[in-house]
């Protein structure tokens, strides 16, 4: 997991040696939340959740460092939040009657995602309600961009404007952060305030069109063939026979399929590498496995295949042939792909 580390220092270097925040929602993009917490808890200042249970997961797991939940508060979970010393977040004005005496609090604004938060017209609305709830801690406030994941975007700076304006309300705030790893590396002259937000960014992917060749992805994929057989040219392969054999050769089944993370969208455009050289998977991709078409390679079975990481297609790259995005991908791993972690 050293990528990991190397990618939060540069991603901290090219802020300005700003706060992080780490963002381990949905096990940490099907990373392991807890294992990848662990690596980095002494690197970074801030962790953060998508809900109440995944913080517990973290605590439970050992993890001390500050941990803000991005979800919605409810009457179900207040209590949680001070058994486990969980940061909520508070978007809408419900919120602060619902949360328990004692709860610390960052306060979400919407400038122009259009998910969760208060909208910049309710900025001195929201300043009166902190003040009259001071049996809560409030020790935040953030927005969210939602197009800085590239360069160009003029709607970046119009955020980044109302954002400023919202500020104008407050007086000292403990914490002010709106910026992910895209604003740091395609906005750097932005004020990206005290604290930077990574997820995807310190797992080696920027999450928009454009490559960045100082992050490394931390993750590679690998199976091995569990049969080979001959293949006579016209033979078809797999559900719907999408797939015709070009020319006599032969023919591999790797035992991974949708049901483990591959998209079928991704049938008959993945490549897999195996023994350094790409090969093309053929037919429809199957709940449980995929098949190759290895041409006169015959290639013994147990040969190691490396799906997605280094030396062969990266999660951008399956992204771009199945159409979607980088963070799709990667959370669509499934729990019976098995991890190992290491540090090199």
């Amino acid at each position: 997991m050293s990528a990991i580390s190397k990618n939060i220092q540069s991603i901290k270097n090219k802020s300005g040696n700003k706060k992080i925040l780490a963002v381990v929602k949905c096990d940490a993009y099907s990373h392991h939340a807890v294992r990848v917490a662990s690596r980095i808890e002494n690197q970074v200042d801030w962790l953060a959740v998508a809900n109440v249970d995944e913080g517990i997961e973290l605590r439970m797991g050992g993890i001390k460092k500050p941990i803000l939940v991005l979800g919605v508060p409810t009457y179900k979970n207040a209590a949680a939040y001070q058994t486990h010393n969980l940061t909520a977040t508070v978007s809408h004005r419900t919120h602060f009657s619902i949360l328990m005496d004692g709860t610390s609090y960052h306060i979400n604004f919407d400038t122009g995602m259009g998910r969760l938060g208060f909208v910049p017209e309710q900025a001195e609305e929201v300043r009166q309600l902190a003040v009259a709830n001071q049996r809560l801690i409030c020790s935040g406030i953030y927005s969210h961009y939602a197009t800085s994941d590239d360069p160009g975007s003029d709607y970046v700076q119009t955020q980044h404007e109302r954002f400023v304006k919202i500020l104008d309300h407050f007086g000292e705030i403990p914490l002010v952060h709106m910026s992910n790893t895209g604003a740091v590396a395609n906005y750097p002259n932005l004020n990206h305030f005290d604290m930077i937000r990574t997820g995807l960014g310190m797992l080696g992917y920027n999450p928009g069109e454009t490559r960045h060749d100082w992050l490394e992805p931390a993750l590679t994929w690998k199976s091995t063939i569990a049969q080979v057989r001959p293949i006579k040219k016209g033979d078809v392969v797999s559900y719907s026979s999408t797939w015709m054999c070009p020319e006599d050769g032969y023919l591999a089944t790797i035992p991974v399929g949708y049901g483990d993370g591959i998209p079928r969208s991704l049938s008959n455009k993945l490549k897999v590498n195996i023994g350094g050289k790409l090969y093309p998977q053929v037919g429809n991709v199957t709940m449980d496995y995929i098949m190759i078409y290895l041409g006169e390679d015959q290639i013994p079975t147990e040969q190691e295949v490396i799906l997605m990481g280094k030396n062969g297609w990266t999660a951008h790259d399956w992204a771009d042939q199945g159409k979607t995005n980088v963070h799709e991908i990667m959370t669509n791993i499934q729990g019976r792909v098995l991890r190992r972690f290491i540090d090199s």
